[in-house]
């Protein structure tokens, strides 16, 4: 996921709808038109202010809606409500451009196919959003997919009702209809989301949001939200740890450094500190690995092309365990029972979301002290 952090609510308002506005020109000299849905939220009415400030061909856009309250209309639990009066009266948007979720009809499940369809007839089948924007509650809810509710299991349906939630059911978006869009943009901001925030960066699944995909998300949040979630997990993660990488890994090195960092993670960079084509592995992984053996950080990382050549590197240097790792098993296996201090990945073998995937099993897994794994590893260790 791209994270973008800014002063305050205002300028990610002000950010997030320049974000949607190239988005909306590329799409429409791309395809011809703009389909987004957008959320509710204090935050995105300023953002939608600032969206009737942007360039954009209003005549080619047509905009849906993630979720809704069943409500009157004219209510002001009502997101179209806000929708209407923060856009209509600012842009060159006409009212039939606006698609309404149709909350006000008797027969909710049969309301919830005549969206999908005016969705179809618009975006096409299977539908496919240019961008779909989403906010964060405090629990962890996006959209209207909130926590233990049956609608977070609706899988063969784009559009679905949920039980009452906050006085009000609802109308929402299924995670397969956003997870098809080509864009998703989160908005988040305020320090009431920190908690909510970590885990949805962490794609902790027991969230509803953690579910939604990162690959081709965007998020946007304030300083505030940022800060408080580094204090909060610098509190809660207590290894320090180490990251190295020569030219084939350097790219994977740097994302990960990044969200390790932003993560609350205390992470010492062993080089490379720039890209240096034709540079050699040992000159970084080896210090890192010494670090390691000797104690000054609890855990490492070393890439490179493919791993390979880090790994046999590393465990050259005494009391290293260094493994090259390509799945959820091993890493947290290798942590367990093999006791690993090293975890070694291949930056031309493997994406950036399968690679932080394999850390955060890696970094949350513990040795388990088990009597046999510490037999094994005592006749390891007296090898010659």
């Amino acid at each position: 996921m791209n994270i973008n952090i800014f002063p305050d609510a205002s300028t990610v308002a002000q950010e997030a709808a320049a974000f949607i506005a190239a988005e909306a020109r590329s799409a429409i000299a791309q395809r011809g038109r703009f389909i987004i849905a957008l959320s509710g939220g204090k935050t995105p009415w300023m953002m939608l202010k600032a969206l009737a400030g942007e360039r954009i061909p209003w005549e080619s856009v047509h905009l849906f809606q993630v979720d809704e309250r069943i409500a009157p209309r004219g209510s002001a639990d009502r997101n179209l409500t806000h929708l209407q009066e923060t856009l209509l009266s600012c842009v060159p948007l006409k009212a039939d451009q606006i698609y309404a979720m149709p909350v006000e009809e008797t027969d909710l499940g049969s309301a919830t196919k005549k969206y999908a369809r005016l969705i179809e007839s618009i975006a096409g089948f299977p539908i496919i959003f240019d961008v779909i924007h989403l906010g964060l509650g405090a629990d962890g809810h996006t959209a209207s997919l909130i926590p233990e509710d049956p609608v977070l299991k609706v899988l063969d349906r784009d559009v679905a009702i949920t039980g009452t939630y906050q006085h009000h059911q609802r109308m929402t978006l299924t995670y397969p209809a956003i997870n098809r869009s080509r864009k998703i943009l989160w908005v988040v901001t305020g320090a009431d989301k920190v908690e909510a925030l970590g885990h949805l960066i962490n794609r902790e699944s027991f969230i509803p949001a953690g579910t939604i995909d990162q690959q081709k998300a965007t998020l946007f949040a304030d300083q505030s939200a940022a800060d408080e979630l580094n204090k909060s997990l610098q509190r809660n993660f207590h290894l320090s740890l180490g990251i190295a990488s020569d030219h084939g890994g350097f790219e994977l090195k740097e994302e990960l450094l990044r969200r390790l960092r932003f993560a609350g993670y205390l992470v010492t960079d062993f080089g490379a500190s720039s890209l240096v084509s034709g540079d050699d592995y040992p000159d970084y992984v080896i210090p890192l690995a010494r670090a390691v053996s000797q104690g000054t950080i609890a855990r490492g990382i070393a890439v490179c092309g493919s791993g390979v050549g880090v790994s046999v590197c590393a465990n050259k240097v005494s009391g290293v365990r260094a493994a090259l790792i390509g799945d959820h098993f091993s890493a947290k296996q290798g942590v367990e029972d093999d006791h690993i201090n090293i975890l070694c990945l291949g930056g031309r073998t493997m994406g950036v979301e399968e690679a932080w995937d394999l850390t955060q099993t890696y970094l949350k897994s513990s040795y388990s002290h088990a009597s046999r794994h510490l037999r094994r590893l005592t006749k390891v260790s007296s090898i010659s």
